[in-house]
């Protein structure tokens, strides 16, 4: 109300009456005592008629912001310069009305919204009505700037109460339970936040935004992967059985062919065996190694717990014998038994496999026997000169397998001692 009041008084103060020369003499002349003329009589009524008349507009423009201002008391204010502005635009209408608007009260409105922050030029007579459209654009203007800002367009954080929330995206693993021992996989889809792995309340691992990282799982109890404000937790577990693996290490042939049988006990899940280097086969939880060469053997099985969890046994042995078809190291040709006297290897009369048998000279390497008749064994005689190889003597051998078993050499070879004494 206090700014009504000012601009009205403001206004009544710069308020100036054209200048009319006629009615300043007129008026002189009385004052001096004379008579003036009929004609410039009437200048000086139209100048009386006139301030009553401008008086008179000024004061239904006082009644008129009065009421505008206690209606505007009550309604919401968008801007203190568009008020100001839409104030004086009221007055200059209201003295347009009356026909006593001058082009100096024009210019003085127009330089008081200037003053008052309007970013208005000054206008001339008849521009009026161009101002109160630039008026109505500039509240157009901040009502939209308003509704948009409602609608989240322009949304100022303090609107909702503070920042607005991320959406973060959770970790990415292949399963959310694990057992020692497992590998662990775990891609960070998000482009701006790395993930946090966290066990027992201490970071393990940091996966940065777009990577992926693999890790073992080496102790018991639950991981948290952390991402933001989101948080997923996997478990990790130990076995919850045990598995036992029994052995016999003697050497067995059957049909000719080398055999150790490991057995397991402590799980009545299904057992998977793993051999190191050797040959062979399982049947009923039963393991049935063929060592055709070395006497090491390395064995492995595994089986799941009832959590899901692998449970693992080795067992290492070492045999006190080499396979090598099972062929003695020596003959003696004056023994009665031919399995004695004679040269073939035991696992061959046993296999019924083809082969050739080959003996040779150690200090020539001549062959001096050649056969692939397992009942022909060699008796110590060079089929070259057929004389007896002296007492003593070594020659070399060598069995080519026809049809060797999985896993199994196809050459075996070996030294003979000759006896005659």
């Amino acid at each position: 109300m206090k700014n009504i009041e000012q601009i009205i008084k403001k206004s009544l103060e710069n308020h100036e009456l054209p200048y009319n020369e006629a009615a300043w003499e007129s008026l002189s002349k009385r004052l001096d005592g004379t008579t003036p003329s009929p004609f410039y009589r009437k200048w000086w009524v139209a100048a009386s008629v006139g301030t009553v008349l401008v008086g008179s507009a000024l004061f239904f423009a006082l009644n008129s912001q009065s009421e505008s201002a206690r209606t505007k008391e009550n309604a919401p204010v968008i801007s203190q310069n568009t008020t100001a502005e839409q104030t004086n635009n009221h007055l200059e209408g209201r003295l347009d009305k009356n026909e006593y608007t001058s082009p100096q009260t024009n210019t003085h409105q127009t330089e008081k919204q200037v003053s008052n922050g309007t970013q208005s030029a000054p206008v001339e007579n008849g521009n009026n009505q161009n101002n109160e459209n630039h008026l109505v654009q500039t509240s157009k203007g901040e009502a939209n700037s308003a509704t948009q800002n409602s609608q989240g367009s322009l949304k100022n954080p303090s609107d909702d109460g503070g920042a607005q929330k991320t959406n973060y995206l959770p970790a990415n693993t292949n399963k959310t339970r694990y057992c020692i021992g497992d590998e662990i996989e775990i891609a960070n889809p998000n482009d701006n936040s790395s993930v946090s792995v966290i066990q027992n309340n201490r970071t393990i691992l940091i996966v940065k935004p777009g990577t992926k990282k693999v890790f073992a799982a080496s102790n018991e109890g639950t991981i948290d992967l952390v991402v933001g404000n989101q948080k997923q937790t996997i478990s990790v577990s130990k076995p919850s059985s045990d598995l036992y693996i029994s052995v016999d290490p003697t050497l067995l042939y059957e049909d000719g062919v080398p055999a150790i049988r490991f057995t397991v006990s402590g799980n009545h899940s299904p057992v998977h065996w793993t051999v190191e280097k050797h040959a062979f086969e399982s049947e009923d939880g039963t393991l049935i190694v063929h060592p055709y060469k070395g006497k090491e053997i390395s064995v492995s099985a595994s089986a799941k717990d009832q959590n899901g969890c692998a449970v693992v046994e080795q067992k290492r042995i070492t045999l006190s014998e080499d396979y090598n078809l099972n062929a003695q190291e020596a003959i003696d040709l004056n023994s009665n038994d031919s399995r004695v006297s004679t040269f073939m290897p035991h696992a061959l009369k046993e296999r019924k496999t083809p082969f050739e048998l080959y003996i040779y000279d150690t200090k020539s390497g001549r062959v001096i026997y050649k056969t692939t008749d397992v009942s022909a064994g060699w008796n110590g005689v060079d089929s070259n000169t057929g004389e007896v190889l002296k007492n003593g003597a070594v020659v070399l051998w060598k069995v080519v397998m026809g049809n060797p078993n999985p896993g199994e050499p196809r050459e075996y070879k070996g030294t003979i001692v000759i006896r005659t004494q």
